[in-house]
């Protein structure tokens, strides 16, 4: 028996731009910063108990517990990042995925998503992409993105 636990979004998780570390072309490598809190202890503790309980009650015997303790978002659909919503004082995209402060980029995977149901994105992802490749092409034909 295994788990998928749900983080909650927490600020102290974020990327940043390193003021130091660059590329072969000089561009600033990305920093990850991610890690488990309380809460995700705390769930993790709780599926241990419940699995324990039910596969006993079924009659299992010699049931072990294991945590393998690995870090986070080595076996999951990394979610968040990139918050999606209407004020760019509190979110990077709006509602057609596109940067608040770049109106030429788009970002259609799980980043804008904040959360997750335990099935697998994948669709939702496609969904996105198609609408934001659309709203972009009408913006492109418009004249309200630009090139390069």
């Amino acid at each position: 028996m295994m788990m998928q636990g749900e983080t909650i979004p927490k600020a102290a998780n974020h990327f940043r731009l390193s003021p130091t570390l660059t590329d072969n072309w000089g561009i600033p490598q990305l920093i990850a910063s991610v890690g488990y809190d309380e809460n995700d202890e705390k769930l993790l503790e709780d599926f241990l108990t419940q699995g324990e309980n039910m596969l006993a009650a079924a009659g299992c015997v010699h049931i072990q517990r294991h945590d393998s303790r690995q870090a986070p978002g080595l076996d999951i659909h990394v979610m968040g990042g990139v918050r999606m919503g209407q004020n760019p004082q509190t979110s990077l995209l709006n509602k057609w995925n596109q940067l608040h402060n770049c109106p030429n980029v788009f970002v259609t995977d799980g980043a804008c998503m904040t959360s997750t149901g335990v099935q697998n994105p994948s669709l939702t992802y496609m969904a996105l992409t198609a609408r934001a490749a659309d709203f972009a092409a009408r913006e492109w034909k418009a004249g309200h993105l630009q090139a390069g």
